[in-house]
């Protein structure tokens, strides 16, 4: 059972399809391990939707069914292949096109996630006894536990459970398990620090 849950902002930003991509994955994989999130959600849900029953009807144009006929007579899209299933992630995670995985410190290991919008994300995995890099956020940032585990100042993050951090981590996050602490994480943006911030700040990231 999870002890750490999103927001209720966040939440509700995600059941109203208003989070970027890459962070609606990460609560999409919290749903999947949290009861008590999946029940919100759909109350959210619903909700949204008794909200949208009771506005007044909008006139539409008058010619959206001759721009909508045009629409159907374009050219469709190639056929995309179907993702290759990723083994070992849980279901929102498994159909993912992650690259390939990259070491960025001793340790640790970032694997990105093909995502649209403004929000980048991917699997980070880190060694135990190890600490993820001091950095600071710019915009919301959010991580789901896939295995291991780890401890910051608010406390332990075991499978499922979802962090979502405020301000710098000028104590920055450390994993506490025997394994390697596995995690999916999305950014609006993020400021490293120390060496790699030097890094970032030259290749302009």
């Amino acid at each position: 059972m999870s002890t750490h849950h999103p927001t209720d902002a966040t939440l509700a930003a995600y059941a109203a399809g208003t989070l970027p991509e890459g962070l609606a994955m990460v609560v999409a994989t919290h749903l999947h391990f949290c009861p008590d999130c999946r029940r919100m959600d759909r109350v959210m849900e619903a909700t949204g939707g008794n909200l949208l029953s009771d506005l007044a009807p909008a006139a539409m144009a008058p010619d959206a069914l001759t721009r909508v006929l045009a629409r159907t007579a374009e050219a469709e899209p190639p056929e995309r292949p179907a993702p290759i299933l990723q083994s070992g992630l849980p279901p929102p995670l498994a159909r993912c096109e992650f690259g390939r995985w990259w070491p960025v410190a001793p340790g640790l290991r970032w694997r990105p996630m093909k995502v649209s919008g403004r929000a980048w994300a991917g699997l980070l995995v880190v060694a135990p006894g190890r600490s993820m890099p001091k950095h600071g956020h710019d915009g919301l940032e959010l991580a789901c536990v896939l295995r291991g585990s780890f401890v910051d100042a608010s406390g332990r993050y075991g499978a499922g459970d979802i962090a979502e951090p405020e301000g710098d981590h000028d104590i920055p996050p450390r994993v506490d398990s025997d394994d390697p602490c596995v995690c999916v994480i999305a950014t609006e943006g993020v400021r490293m620090r120390g060496l790699l911030g030097s890094i970032q700040r030259m290749l302009g990231r």
